[in-house]
């Protein structure tokens, strides 16, 4: 009987895991990971911001045309406000970008076309 059990368990997992990847796979955007962009803050630490752009499957032919760039200023509260821009190809379309700063455990997101916008503020000068 217990075989019986995980012999039928087994074969519904295999089923559901083979059915359910075929389904997602056409609707998934890509991702692309550019390079991590170093910063020195205005009171001089060094952080790191990483990007992910999700892309629509017929758009990632264009994925090596994504460039992106930050800047860190002082927020004017004792902590440093990075602005990050992710610029896209024209022929991109509509694009999800996730900027996160891992050291403070921060993120934003925002969708959009051409040049994308994003604003982090750290708690660090």
């Amino acid at each position: 009987m217990k075989f019986r059990s995980v012999l039928l368990g087994g074969l519904l997992a295999g089923t559901l895991f083979i059915a359910g990847s075929g389904w997602a796979s056409a609707n998934v955007a890509w991702c692309i990971s550019d390079p991590p962009i170093q910063l020195v803050t205005p009171g001089g630490h060094y952080i790191v911001v990483n990007n992910m752009v999700y892309l629509p499957p017929q758009a990632l032919h264009l994925k090596n045309q994504i460039t992106d760039d930050a800047t860190a200023t002082r927020d004017g509260a004792g902590g440093t406000l990075i602005t990050v821009h992710v610029h896209l190809p024209a022929k991109a379309g509509r694009a999800h970008v996730i900027s996160s700063e891992n050291r403070f455990r921060l993120s934003t997101q925002k969708d959009g076309n051409a040049t994308i916008t994003l604003y982090l503020d750290i708690p660090l000068t």
